[in-house]
């Protein structure tokens, strides 16, 4: 049975995300029946492509809502509920999806689903969810192509992806995220990909991010934000001119909107996750428009909400990806058989918690480029004193015998 106040705050959601919920108690999965709307413009009178595309947001739509307030772990203790914790994730099986109403208004069709989800508490790597609050940077998503923010004034993407990702985790019981989107860490953006990058690592650039004291660092490149039809803002005769602003609902108006998403480890550089976000919505006739991207203004535009919705995506596959991977503290000092870390209460730690001890190697090649390695030890480190911003633990050992010093590293068990 759900606590109050988490029943207070799901009876508090807007009607327009209300999901209707029924939770079959087990240790490993939760079953939800989710309703969700999903939207799509009717292009020149294709009704089924757009009840198709509007079907598929729906179910994406649902499957965010599923995440973001239902996936559950519930321990059981002779047949009774002894513990139940709200947590993100985005390992979801999502069903058929049964169409209750659709409408259309404006040349877009609106399409209300009911679906069931199925959301796992164990991670595709076999652990558990993580239950420590991981502190990451997000930085630049500089442009592959810059000349294509021209329409609209959109330039400024490259910093504002940030800004808009910090928000959409802001509510991440697990994630504290920093807005980084100053730092431009893909210096080489054509080439910047996991099979192009040094083994897929930023270490060259971790000394901007060190500062920040972040375990995982988030970054990407905007691929293309072109019109999927160049030409319809540079046609030179008049009359054709006239007609295509006034059918500026066709598909000659559709942009493009793709971007690469990457998480980096914050301490040793090595590449974590790698994805494509890809969509298209209707930008209209506004060639003139100075919008600015993440206005009001662009966020009216269809291409705007399509927008919206990846940005959501993004967020969710960050939180998705975090919440599986360990939490990884850098040590502060060493002191015989103690230990000081660099992270305390407001990350979760608490009393008891265990860490195992890893030794930082740096390693160069021959054109000089470091290579940053952690090497396992003996020694586990069990939590003894917390603070808001720092802890300190004891060691089955001498940390001097183990060459364990300060800027070392500490990974939950």
């Amino acid at each position: 049975m759900l606590s109050s106040n988490k029943l207070s705050a799901l009876m508090s959601l807007p009607r327009s995300i209300f999901i209707s919920l029924c939770i079959f108690v087990s240790t490993q999965s939760a079953a939800v029946t989710v309703q969700a709307t999903g939207q799509a413009l009717i292009v020149n009178g294709d009704l089924s492509s757009a009840r198709s595309i509007a079907i598929n947001r729906a179910r994406a739509q649902a499957a965010l809502q599923a995440n973001a307030f239902i996936s559950t772990q519930q321990h059981l203790t002779q047949g009774v509920i002894t513990e139940d914790q709200l947590s993100i994730t985005s390992l979801a099986n999502v069903g058929r999806a049964k169409v209750i109403s659709e409408k259309i208004k404006s040349n877009v069709l609106s399409i209300l689903i009911s679906v069931d989800i199925i959301s796992h508490n164990q991670c595709s790597n076999g652990k558990s969810a993580n239950k420590h609050r991981k502190r990451i940077a997000i930085a630049a998503f500089p442009m592959l192509d810059p000349s294509q923010s021209k329409i609209g004034r959109l330039r400024n993407i490259e910093s504002s992806l940030a800004s808009e990702l910090v928000k959409r985790l802001a509510d991440d019981d697990n994630i504290e995220a920093l807005n980084a989107g100053h730092l431009m860490l893909q210096s080489e953006v054509s080439i910047a990909a996991t099979q192009q990058l040094a083994r897929g690592s930023l270490t060259t650039v971790l000394q901007q991010t060190r500062q920040l004291e972040v375990q995982y660092i988030v970054s990407g490149v905007v691929r293309d934000i072109s019109m999927l039809t160049p030409s319809v803002f540079r046609q030179k005769n008049y009359f054709i001119d006239k007609y295509n602003k006034y059918d500026y609902l066709s598909s000659k108006y559709m942009r493009a909107f793709e971007v690469e998403l990457f998480i980096h480890d914050g301490f040793t550089g090595a590449l974590i996750s790698q994805k494509s976000f890809r969509t298209a919505g209707l930008w209209g006739n506004n060639d003139r428009q100075k919008f600015g991207f993440a206005s009001s203004p662009f966020w009216q535009l269809d291409y705007g909400k399509q927008v919206q919705s990846k940005l959501d995506q993004m967020a969710d596959e960050i939180s998705a990806t975090l919440r599986c991977n360990d939490f990884t503290v850098e040590i502060s000092r060493t002191d015989q058989n103690s230990i000081w870390l660099k992270a305390g209460r407001t990350a979760g730690i608490k009393a008891g918690d265990q860490f195992d001890v890893y030794r930082k190697s740096t390693f160069y090649d021959r054109q000089q480029n470091p290579t940053i390695e952690l090497s396992k030890t003996a020694l586990m480190l069990t939590i003894k004193e917390v603070q808001a911003n720092s802890a300190r633990g004891s060691v089955n050992g001498l940390t001097g015998q183990n060459n364990i010093q300060s800027g070392d590293i500490l990974i939950s068990r």
